[in-house]
């Protein structure tokens, strides 16, 4: 009987050694090209980010320092944004460049909810978690640019941002808060409509204060996108902007003729890339 009892303990005690498991880094997605993956702690948010960065062919090679593409939605937008800037590289339209998504490592609910706490401009009523896209904007300024800049061989002058929808939103409520961030911003279908287009508030404010913004700009929509939710805003926030004739403001508008709002995010990147980075005649 001391026997049997023994041999349960040792089985009992070897079974939970071996079911103890040390959680590690994943390794780079082998089907994205040139991918190193990270896990990233932000204090300032609490929470871990999934960071995927493509670096240049020619990075180990040379010396160069690079300009980066910061994609929001990392996890969805990633891999269509590496394979659209290779095929661009290899028509000279754009330069080799550093892309960083930033995801949150999964594509279910629990991201989108992260999506509407990070890129979502006030807290909207009924929509608790909501607002916290100037918290997500220091992130950005004060831990992970950074790291990127200390890290891997940038140009600290040439950072550009895409964001597509709420993204999007994110993307033109940095460049009327804080436009030195970015100098390069592809807005594809922004969700303007936010607490009863709040961003419209904050638009009038920075055109208040500000004298000038050194940017280009590309923003675009689907033809056949909701006009309420999308097209009208959208065409009104052009025109303001139109309107306010900053000097060193270089804005480059499309519509996408026959473009739905889940059609058109391959094609804002693609367009947005060519247009930020064309050379001034």
């Amino acid at each position: 009987m001391k026997k049997v009892f023994l041999y349960i303990v040792i089985m009992l005690a070897v079974s939970l050694i071996s079911s103890a498991q040390t959680v590690t880094e994943l390794p780079g997605n082998n089907n994205l090209y040139n991918t190193q993956e990270k896990s990233f702690h932000s204090n300032i948010i609490n929470d871990n980010f999934r960071l995927y960065i493509s670096l240049p062919d020619d990075y180990e090679k040379s010396d160069k320092k690079y300009p980066v593409l910061y994609l929001l939605d990392g996890d969805i937008a990633y891999g269509m944004a590496t394979s659209i800037a290779r095929y661009l590289q290899f028509g000279n339209n754009i330069p080799e460049l550093i892309i960083v998504g930033i995801g949150y490592g999964a594509l279910n609910r629990s991201a989108g909810n992260m999506r509407k706490r990070d890129y979502t401009i006030s807290v909207k009523r009924g929509k608790p978690g909501t607002g916290g896209a100037p918290k997500f904007r220091t992130f950005l300024k004060e831990e992970l640019i950074p790291y990127i800049d200390t890290t891997f061989r940038t140009n600290p002058g040439d950072r550009t941002i895409s964001g597509y929808s709420l993204g999007g939103l994110f993307a033109i409520y940095t460049m009327f808060t804080e436009p030195g961030l970015f100098n390069r911003y592809i807005i594809g279908s922004p969700h303007l409509l936010w607490d009863n287009f709040k961003i419209f508030n904050v638009q009038e404010d920075a055109f208040k204060k500000l004298d000038d913004i050194n940017a280009k700009v590309f923003i675009s929509v689907g033809s056949e996108e909701d006009e309420e939710k999308y097209f009208n805003p959208i065409d009104e926030m052009v025109t303001r902007i139109e309107e306010k004739e900053f000097k060193s403001l270089k804005l480059d508008a499309k519509v996408f003729d026959g473009g739905t709002h889940l059609l058109c995010p391959p094609e804002a990147l693609a367009y947005g890339l060519v247009s930020v980075f064309s050379k001034e005649k």
